[in-house]
């Protein structure tokens, strides 16, 4: 069975079209054609979540339908208010986010050609909102505390609700901190009038800007996109390890992540080594396990990289699935064949069909279903080197669950700031939505037994409260910093 959870949204909608759904129409639908497209779309997301999503019916098939039920008269509510596009959206992953699993989520096709701004975003830095991409009344780099007399904090959580992202999380506030002062006209957030900007309360001057400016200035903020996997040298005696994926799209990434396995054994007397996962969203466990096993040495890799081991896949069994998981098989293309990580459990899934034939509604694969097996003794670490991960808001997925393996092992520290967030759910199946706006992801798997919780980041030893997109900032403060030891970590926010 499938052990990834980022998967191509086009081979997703492929497996997606072999379902067909039949809704019925709402008895009296709204009066605004928005908030009538909401409710069909709404209405189709929950045939898609009962008929297709693990948590409809594992482990507790009433607990989460109470869950959505509430989910859904928030949404019958908000959808009254519903007459743009913008409160189109915003009602959809209201309800949608809700139910705090973002491998339950919307991806919208449909973008607005402007919006309104102020001249300038705001980023989070080491607790602090910032201002960037000045073109307005705040200058770059100026702090912002409140706009309209509410802490950034309390916008930044509004913002969240309606962007399916989770309040009170450092990512979130990386993600959404950019969107509190943009304005496209939803009824659900309205634009604030002042801010205090550098101490001084300033009336916000907003003006149009380009939906794609908008969108290109809060991604160079926010998100680093170096799609690498290589070594560099690190000062005089280091190595910085970029491990930009787990997920080879290309040939030529696959080439360059099996030469990266190749070279990782020569790195083990080093000075330091620096594991760089910054903007890494995941992949398959193959690839990551492929690397630790050639720098640690195999016997000792499997001694300690035993997270992933303790869990039971749990599946929704569906013909739906099935024909996804079929359509979705491994690529023959040999550079992009994974290294091997234990015996696959159930090749072709001849025993998922037979759990699917006989009537079952989950099909499990058991704790280490792979078989990897826990080395003899106590074998010695073969890595000289001191090994620092830099983690940042953007690793998810199976490049959590590489944290969650790497950090049992001695020594290692993770440095630079929080990672993202995911749940125990994960392989999502998408669907188009009637509308034909965009896609609901549902997730087709969850994980028992699986040590951190829902919604749980990794946090740093080492927190860098600067802008962790800066490379060139990032490597002074490892440098003088880190290893360095010139100064105390930074207490959290």
């Amino acid at each position: 069975m499938r052990t990834t959870s980022s998967l191509t949204l086009a081979r997703r909608l492929l497996a997606a079209a072999c379902c067909l759904y039949l809704g019925t129409a709402s008895a009296a639908p709204p009066a605004h054609p928005w908030a009538a497209m909401a409710q069909a779309d709404a209405d189709f997301v929950t045939h898609w979540i009962e008929s297709q999503s693990i948590t409809a019916v594992y482990p507790d098939r009433q607990a989460f339908a109470t869950q959505r039920a509430a989910a859904r008269r928030v949404f019958d509510a908000d959808v009254a208010r519903v007459s743009n596009y913008a409160g189109y959206r915003h009602a959809l992953s209201r309800f949608v986010g809700s139910m705090q699993d973002l491998h339950l989520r919307l991806h919208f096709s449909l973008l607005p050609a402007t919006y309104a701004w102020p001249g300038f975003q705001l980023v989070y830095r080491g607790g602090r909102y910032v201002a960037v991409s000045s073109q307005g009344s705040a200058l770059a780099g100026q702090e912002v505390t409140h706009c309209d007399g509410r802490p950034l904090a309390d916008w930044v959580s509004q913002v969240a609700t309606y962007e399916q992202l989770i309040p009170g999380l450092e990512s979130t506030a990386n993600w959404a901190a950019p969107l509190v002062l943009r304005d496209g006209g939803s009824p659900f957030i309205v634009r604030p009038r002042s801010c205090t900007i550098g101490g001084r309360d300033v009336v916000l001057d907003w003006q149009p800007v380009a939906a794609s400016k908008f969108a290109a200035d809060r991604s160079a903020a926010t998100v680093f996109r170096d799609r690498a996997a290589q070594v560099t040298p690190f000062g005089a005696d280091g190595a910085w390890v970029r491990l930009g994926f787990f997920a080879p799209q290309t040939q030529a990434e696959g080439r360059a992540f099996k030469e990266l396995i190749a070279q990782a054994p020569g790195l083990r007397d080093k000075s330091v080594i620096v594991l760089d996962v910054r903007g890494n969203g995941g992949g398959s466990y193959e690839w990551f396990m492929g690397f630790l096993r050639a720098l640690y040495g195999r016997d000792y890799a499997d001694v300690h990289a035993r997270s992933r081991l303790g869990i039971a896949h749990v599946y929704r069994a569906t013909p739906e699935i099935l024909a996804y998981f079929k359509s979705d098989s491994e690529t023959e293309i040999d550079a992009l064949v994974p290294p091997d990580d234990g015996t696959p459990f159930d090749p072709g899934y001849v025993k998922y069909q037979r759990a699917l034939e006989s009537g079952q509604a989950v099909f499990v694969s058991p704790r280490n279903a792979r078989a990897v097996p826990l080395p003899k003794g106590s074998p010695a670490n073969p890595v000289k080197a001191r090994v620092l991960l830099l983690t940042d808001y953007n690793c998810s997925s199976a490049c959590i669950v590489f944290v969650d393996e790497l950090k049992r092992f001695p020594g290692v520290e993770q440095i630079g700031v929080e990672t993202g967030i995911d749940s125990r759910t994960g392989t999502s199946l998408a669907a188009p939505l009637p509308s034909g706006n965009g896609v609901i992801d549902v997730p087709v798997v969850t994980r028992d037994g699986r040590e951190r919780g829902d919604n749980i980041p990794h946090r740093p030893d080492r927190l860098f409260t600067g802008n962790i997109v800066d490379t060139a900032a990032v490597k002074a403060w490892i440098r003088d910093e880190v290893l360095g030891e010139k100064g105390l970590t930074p207490k959290r926010p």
